[in-house]
């Protein structure tokens, strides 16, 4: 499972920011719970998803998700 696929299956929707002008980034996220809330600024989509994360989970309990993420890659690619 990748971790595109993990936040979108735990709510998270990354988009593009019509206006990214003084953001740093075109990106941002928001969940289906707040609608109405985005986190902006993000270059890429890859780097959003892991800004979700990072801010839903704190910067160290993401760090142990990525390694379980790519861990289940891992076995799902030697089956």
């Amino acid at each position: 499972m990748t971790l595109e696929q993990f936040a979108k299956q735990a709510g998270c929707v990354v988009s593009m920011n019509e206006d990214p002008r003084g953001w740093g980034g075109q990106y941002q996220w928001h969940t289906v719970d707040h609608p109405n809330c985005f986190f902006a600024g993000y270059k890429t989509e890859a780097s959003a998803y892991k800004g979700w994360l990072e801010g839903t989970f704190g910067p160290t309990t993401a760090k142990v998700v990525l390694k379980l993420l790519k861990k289940v890659e891992k076995a799902r690619g030697e089956q």
